[in-house]
């Protein structure tokens, strides 16, 4: 049909006026304006389907490639691993040449596609390309339509587009883009996907553990023999026995190996035998270790990690030192000692300072006797050098020792005890040295002397006469026991030691019997001692007391028939040792007289 016949009749348009152009133009051109007539719409819904139709097979076409490509990369990759247990390196190097081949198909073939599709000259295009029928008209009629026309070409343009949306409203554009070959592509990569899903799921857990490791996740390689290694990294003491364990899961089989590679570079190759009670668990026991080392298991195809025993030295003491800080109350000031010979004095603070062979995180004084545990101090400048100190009861400590931790959490392990002999402070002594007897008479007139003697280890304190009345029968006063009461309480008098406190003292002190309260009478007997205290402030004090004497006071009369007894006495002693002395002396002459008359008869 004539283009022609496509042009409606217009009304006429009034008359334009005309203007003569300037004297300088020498002809008049109208201005060129936009197009007045955009794609017809039927014709630019099918364009827009047509894009639509374009993008998603192709698009859907392209996933599908990158899909089956994805597929049999990752298949490839996890075989290689299966079967060369590929290091952590490799495999970064493949995850990232994965990475770095999908980035480009992606950014080269599918984004393009998805951020540009075909626009409607393309799509314009690619219709002229199928249909040679239109003969151009579907490329005019969408680029006339933005572009700037003649004004005097608007009705032909017009025309034209009608024209062509008429002609193309009953043709199929989706012929262009055909779906069987995208779905032939599509299903391909859903049956690849699927085998190797099923692939995937008969091979499970091997199969999961494999494509774990295509992403780096730490797991290991899987193998009929799943290797569990017991022991893995130690720290352990020189000279210490290592005991290596592993654990077969899957197929177990007879024994095993261990490859040990030591830090001097030397290799050694140990069979693993099972353990009598479990044919699973292998083991094997390495004593006297000297030297650090790396070791590796295998169990029939299955090899474990690569672990790690490392020999440190155990931590110990390099040099310790003492020093006994005496109680204060015996004056005596500090005193080195030496480990061997730590006799201390009950009360005394006993100061250590040690160094350690190296770093320690910890050290414990241990208190031999009593378990008692005392934290002792690092020195956090080098972790080496140790201060504690330990307060010396009055007994139950017989020694100590210092269990110390290194870096490494080694223990030191059998330390040695240091032995503590605690020395007590005895009591003062104290004796009485005059008068000799233990009973005295005296009037209330006398002043009797009374002499003592005290020691003490460290000084005495305060020494006392103790006195107290003696009450002759106490039979009337016993308690519903048949107890008699207790003694009354003595009274004392301070005897004046200045501001020393002596160890060693010996006096004489007058009692003056009228100054005594309770006043005391005649026929009162009075029993008394001596009493010694030294200063210990610790556990004491310590107090020592004379044996008892007693005074009894009596009139004048009593007092010299005493005397005047006591006389008696000693003449009657003399008297016996002059008679005892006569005798001697007549019984050794007689004895004299008898071997020289025997002589002279065997003369």
């Amino acid at each position: 049909m004539p283009v022609l016949d496509f042009i409606p009749k217009k009304k006429p348009k009034a008359p334009r006026v005309f203007t003569p152009p300037p004297a300088t133009f020498r002809h008049y051109e109208p201005p060129l304006v936009p197009g007045p007539h955009p794609v017809p719409a039927r014709l630019a819904q099918k364009l827009r389907a047509l894009s639509r139709r374009y993008v998603f097979f192709h698009a859907g076409e392209r996933l599908a490639r990158i899909v089956i490509v994805a597929i049999l990369l990752l298949s490839a990759q996890m075989l290689l691993d299966w079967l060369f247990d590929l290091p952590l390196f490799v495999r970064i190097l493949l995850l990232i040449g994965d990475l770095v081949l999908f980035g480009f198909y992606v950014r080269r073939y599918l984004l393009p596609l998805i951020l540009h599709p075909p626009d409607r000259v393309a799509c314009a295009l690619m219709v002229e390309k199928k249909w040679r029928k239109f003969q151009g008209r579907v490329i005019a009629a969408v680029q006339l339509a933005d572009q700037q026309i003649n004004p005097n070409s608007a009705d032909l343009v017009y025309a034209l587009q009608q024209e062509t949306e008429a002609r193309v409203i009953s043709t199929n554009f989706g012929q262009i883009v055909p779906a069987k070959p995208v779905l032939r592509r599509i299903g391909t990569a859903f049956i690849v996907v699927a085998l190797w899903g099923a692939l995937m799921f008969f091979a499970a857990p091997g199969s999961i553990f494999l494509l774990q490791r295509v992403f780096l996740i730490p797991v290991k390689v899987p193998r009929k023999t799943e290797v569990i290694c017991l022991s893995g990294n130690k720290i352990v003491p020189a000279g210490d026995s290592v005991l290596l364990e592993a654990q077969a899961r899957g197929i177990v089989p007879s024994h095993g190996l261990v490859t040990m590679t030591y830090d001097s570079g030397r290799i050694q190759e140990v069979t693993l035998d099972p353990e009598p009670d479990h044919s699973d668990r292998f083991s094997l026991k390495i004593d006297s270790m000297t030297e650090s080392m790396h070791y590796v298991i295998r169990l029939n195809d299955g090899i474990s990690d690569t672990y790690e025993v490392k020999i440190v030295p155990r931590p110990g003491l390099t040099s310790i030192e003492c020093e006994q800080i005496y109680p204060a109350y015996t004056g005596l000031p500090n005193m080195k000692r030496m480990v061997g010979n730590l006799a201390l004095l009950a009360g005394s603070q006993l100061k250590i300072h040690a160094v350690a062979n190296g770093q320690l995180t910890k050290a414990t004084l241990k208190l031999v006797g009593t378990g008692q545990l005392v934290p002792i101090n690092i020195d956090p400048a080098d972790g080496k050098t140790l201060t504690g100190q330990i307060k010396i009861p009055i007994s139950g400590i017989t020694g100590f020792s210092i269990e110390l931790t290194n870096l490494a959490g080694i223990t030191s392990g059998g330390e040695t005890q240091y032995p503590i002999d605690i020395i007590p402070d005895r009591p003062p002594t104290i004796e009485l040295t005059y008068p000799d007897q233990i009973e005295e008479l005296f009037t209330l007139k006398a002043k009797p002397t009374i002499g003592f003697h005290a020691t003490d280890d460290y000084g005495l304190a305060k020494i006392f006469l103790c006195y107290r009345p003696v009450t002759e029968d106490t039979s009337s006063n016993v308690d519903a026991n048949g107890n008699p009461p207790p003694p009354p309480e003595p009274k004392r008098i301070e005897m004046d030691l200045g501001s020393d406190k002596p160890l060693d003292m010996q006096r004489r002190y007058e009692l003056d019997l009228s100054s005594l309260k309770p006043a005391v009478t005649e026929g009162t007997t009075i029993e008394y001692w001596m009493e010694a205290r030294d200063a210990n402030d610790v556990n004491g004090p310590g107090i020592g007391e004379s044996e008892h004497h007693t005074i009894k006071v009596v009139s004048e009369m009593e007092k010299k028939e005493e005397i005047m007894r006591r006389l008696m006495e000693s003449l009657s002693a003399t008297e016996d040792i002059l008679n005892t002395e006569q005798k001697t002396n007549q019984s050794l002459g007689q004895i004299i007289q008898g071997k020289t008359d025997q002589s002279t008869d065997q003369q």
